[in-house]
């Protein structure tokens, strides 16, 4: 048996699409954010090379194993969306997390005007110093910004290549 460091495994189990942005979708599971999620997983899905992976929808069936597969995919996404209305679990604090230390983009999307626990605002307010945060109050403010954000960093990505590419031209 072929034995491989546990970050190449990941990658392997969890790999990316070639094809496509994969970006995941996180929010409490209750059901107070299911509209939002399967809109947000329809505004990802609706831009060109975009793929949304939400648990309803893309979780294996089987043995429930959703601590691990969550936050391994978003360990292994390229952006990750963090629907807010009140208070975060510890899987959503994991695939959070997940997503930053592998350097994914991060969106995150504060619904109002729902009240958040002090350590909520705490978290927001922290991650403020790295991500822009959007609130909304309905399902057209979510999909205008979840359709602008990550049109803006694909565009913003791609221009960052260029800038590269040039600037390791004139450095010969």
């Amino acid at each position: 048996m072929l034995l491989l460091p546990d970050e190449l495994s990941d990658e392997i189990r969890y790999g990316r699409d070639q094809a496509h942005l994969r970006i995941f979708v996180s929010s409490k599971m209750d059901g107070s954010l299911d509209d939002e999620r399967k809109l947000t997983a329809k505004a990802v899905e609706s831009l060109a090379a975009h793929q949304a992976w939400w648990w309803e929808r893309d979780a294996p069936a089987g043995v429930l194993h959703s601590v691990r597969e969550c936050v391994q995919i978003a360990a292994t996404s390229d952006g990750l969306i963090l629907l807010v209305a009140g208070p975060l679990s510890e899987i959503i604090k994991a695939e959070y997390s997940a997503a930053k230390e592998a350097e994914a983009e991060r969106y995150i999307f504060i619904r109002t005007p729902d009240e958040l626990p002090d350590e909520v605002e705490t978290f927001i307010n922290a991650e403020r110093a790295s991500v822009v945060t959007r609130n909304f109050q309905n399902a057209d403010e979510l999909e205008a910004h979840v359709y602008r954000s990550l049109t803006s960093s694909a565009i913003r990505a791609h221009r960052e290549v260029q800038l590269e590419r040039r600037r390791k031209r004139n450095e010969r």
